[in-house]
């Protein structure tokens, strides 16, 4: 009648292989309790993403190189894709802003604030999905 950890852990590996009566009778066959993997598959399926694992673990390395060449790519990387192109969108916008005087006044701040918010963000949010709190 308890939610195990290893169970729910296995169960999210195999979920897509199986049905979940396939699934029920497999983990039966292991040893586990009918009424521990149903608990803990009820679990997964009402937690869903916040699982860890359930986004897959994403590389620090490869976040902050998008990151850092291409404002916005670290989100749509770690799948915040609506933020990624926002901020890519604002850091455009920024640059066009640039070439006219009154534009570098809000362009270079502009553009330097989406630099910084797709950068911190998208380290934030992978490392979030890492831990599994996203």
């Amino acid at each position: 009648m308890a939610v195990d950890l290893k169970l729910v852990n296995h169960i999210m590996a195999t979920r897509g292989k199986f049905s979940r009566y396939e699934l029920v009778e497999k983990l039966k066959k292991e040893g586990y309790a009918e009424q521990d993997i149903i608990d803990s598959y009820d679990e997964v399926v009402k937690r869903g993403s916040t699982i860890v694992g359930a986004l897959g673990v994403k590389s620090m390395a490869v976040t902050v190189i998008l990151s850092l060449f291409w404002p916005g790519a670290g989100h749509m990387y770690t799948r915040a894709v609506g933020i990624g192109v926002l901020i890519l969108c604002m850091y455009i916008f920024g640059i066009i802003l640039n070439y006219t005087f009154f534009g570098m006044v809000i362009g270079i701040p502009l553009g330097l604030g989406m630099f910084i918010w797709g950068l911190v963000g998208s380290i934030s949010r992978c490392g979030k999905i890492n831990r599994g709190e996203i």
